[in-house]
């Protein structure tokens, strides 16, 4: 940060300040240095904040707009990304572990990443498309166990050994925890765009559009399955336990029901 500046004019070193310390008599001469001066001192500090101010913002969240965009990408919330990041490597793009695992997300070389689409093992050392890559194999995991829990567990064992059991074993257990108490942390902060919300008000407004049975059961179930990445548990239990008063006879079947409570279990 730039504080002060002293510049040597005439043999004579002259601070910058913005206002004089003392009233005293001086020549029009020095007069007008020290009013250029004042200044110059004046722009150099407004740079000097703006600079700092823009560093800072830079420095909120490391590698921010990686985390959303692949988010978004694979359908993957970013602050499960970053959570992963940080557990795995510190959020340390160089990052390299003993067993070959490289980059933020610690993608394996050169199976895995080969498996992911990285063809370079120097593409591993770029933020956005390691974390890309991590996005995407968090995402396939996701599909495959139709569990959250079991998905962060397989990243961190190996998807052969979780499906064996089907179940997550001790020794995934401490790392599941710690992912998710990072993704708590990280979500408490703010720091990451989620790209969608979920509000209870506009499920209800959106229930209370059509009288029709059908055309209400379609757009509550479509809008439970674009919107149910942005939703806790607790946001889908509140939804949940009012669908008889917003759905009437439109859930008479239990479908929206069904949907929201397998919701529920994979999250």
């Amino acid at each position: 940060m730039i504080q002060c500046l002293t510049i040597n004019i005439c043999e004579k070193n002259l601070p910058c300040q913005l206002f004089d310390r003392s009233p005293r008599p001086r020549t029009a001469r020095n007069s007008h240095v020290n009013l250029h001066l004042r200044i110059v001192c004046a722009v150099l500090l407004a740079l000097s904040a703006s600079i700092n101010s823009a560093v800072a913002s830079d420095d909120l969240f490391p590698f921010k707009s990686c985390f959303e965009t692949s988010g978004k990408k694979y359908g993957i919330s970013p602050n499960l990304l970053a959570a992963v990041a940080s557990v795995e490597s510190s959020f340390n793009p160089m990052a390299e572990s003993s067993s070959g695992a490289l980059g933020l997300m610690q993608i394996k070389w050169p199976l895995t990443a080969k498996e992911l689409g990285i063809t370079n093992k120097s593409d591993l050392f770029e933020p956005c498309k390691n974390i890309d890559a991590g996005a995407k194999y968090l995402s396939y995991l996701s599909s495959r166990f139709g569990s959250k829990l079991l998905a962060i567990a397989a990243y961190f064992q190996g998807p052969t050994r979780i499906g064996e059991k089907n179940n997550i074993p001790k020794k995934s257990v401490g790392y599941v925890e710690k992912v998710l108490k990072e993704e708590a942390l990280i979500a408490g902060s703010n720091e990451l765009k989620r790209d969608g919300k979920c509000e209870f008000v506009t499920f209800q407004a959106l229930t209370q559009k059509t009288h029709h049975p059908k055309k209400r059961l379609g757009v509550a179930y479509r809008w439970i399955v674009e919107h149910h990445p942005f939703c806790s548990t607790p946001d889908l239990l509140r939804i949940r336990n009012r669908l008889p008063e917003l759905m009437g006879t439109a859930d008479a079947k239990g479908d929206l029901r069904l949907l929201i409570d397998n919701t529920i279990r994979k999250k």
